[in-house]
């Protein structure tokens, strides 16, 4: 996500700014809102007793399922060919501990060839995922909560999918009963994670199902299943996510937020605006009181948008005034 510091006329329109609120550009310039986070997806270890052909082949069929973001990308009859070739995508191996070897892909190359194939490629710049675990093992001895979350651990690394995970109370959040939605997104917000899965796990033994259930600015999905179906559900949503708005043309609208009195709630909007799914960038267009205009570069439409900030409970939806595309009050 990028916050612009300069101040330029969206749609032709004169832009006001009125002189304290300097301080929130540079503000949004300091401390961008964006969750999301790097992933290094085109290297990966595996085992250095194994030849130069096998390790190529089995991190190749790592890598294949972080780029595309599906789950099943190894076993791909359009990727078998990129696979037989694994070898000469690779542009270098390293040590690593345990006897392990990091194999390096050519990022570009597989990039290429996998498009060619017919796949699309999950932006390496992915969401942060809090997984806030209750009842069950995790909720046990030491050793049991320690496995749980190897296990969670494991199963992002093979999915490319960022995680932080937390017990309910270490976030504000209540340990018995379900953890209402709202609720959740406010935690995953002050954790600074652009979602969050909430695992319960009451009276689950080792290795069995739990109840997932996924909120993020625009989605609400609860499925059961083990502790990786919980992660690979996750990383399922936000990879189909990524695809169809990689798919759609970039948009500049106007978005009206009235209620935006101090420079903390202008810097917190822009924040909610810039981790909304497909936003690519904000920037302050405007001020006049309390109400704010933000010129916001976004995929998916002005629907998807919509969607994803009325399912924030701080944005209530109202009529523009001032010739914005959409407009929201700020709830306190």
């Amino acid at each position: 996500m990028r916050y612009c510091s300069q101040m330029r006329p969206p749609f032709g329109r004169f832009v006001r700014v009125l002189g304290p609120l300097m301080g929130v550009v540079l503000l949004l310039a300091a401390n961008p809102a964006a969750a999301t986070r790097q992933v290094r997806v085109y290297e990966t270890n595996v085992s250095a007793q194994a030849d130069a052909a096998v390790q190529a082949q089995a991190a190749l069929r790592v890598v294949l399922v972080r780029a595309t973001g599906e789950r099943g990308a190894a076993n791909d009859p359009a990727l078998a060919g990129i696979l037989a070739q694994a070898q000469q995508y690779v542009i270098g191996t390293r040590p690593d501990r345990g006897g392990a070897v990091t194999v390096i892909f050519d990022a570009g190359a597989l990039e290429r060839d996998i498009t060619a194939a017919g796949r699309t490629i999950w932006s390496s710049e992915r969401p942060v995922l809090l997984v806030v675990l209750t009842g069950g093992p995790a909720a046990g001895a030491f050793e049991s909560r320690r496995q749980v979350e190897g296990t969670l651990d494991s199963a992002g690394n093979r999915r490319g999918q960022p995680i932080n995970i937390v017990r309910p109370e270490a976030v504000g959040l209540p340990t018995p009963g379900d953890i209402p939605p709202e609720a959740a997104l406010a935690a995953a917000q002050r954790a600074r994670a652009d979602g969050v899965l909430v695992g319960y796990g009451d009276a689950v033994p080792n290795g069995g199902t739990w109840r997932w259930s996924l909120y993020a600015s625009g989605v609400s999905e609860t499925w059961n299943g083990s502790l990786e179906d919980g992660v690979h559900g996750a990383a399922d949503v936000f990879a189909r996510n990524s695809a169809v708005f990689a798919a759609t043309p970039d948009m500049s609208m106007l978005v009206e937020i009235e209620g935006v009195a101090t420079l903390k709630e202008y810097a917190g909007v822009a924040e909610m605006l810039g981790v909304a799914p497909g936003v690519r960038s904000v920037q302050l267009a405007e001020a006049a009181g309390t109400r704010s205009t933000f010129a916001v570069v976004t995929r998916g439409g002005t629907d998807a948008l919509l969607s994803a900030l009325s399912a924030n409970s701080r944005f209530e939806r109202i009529d523009p005034k001032a010739g914005g595309t959409v407009a929201f009050r700020l709830r306190q």
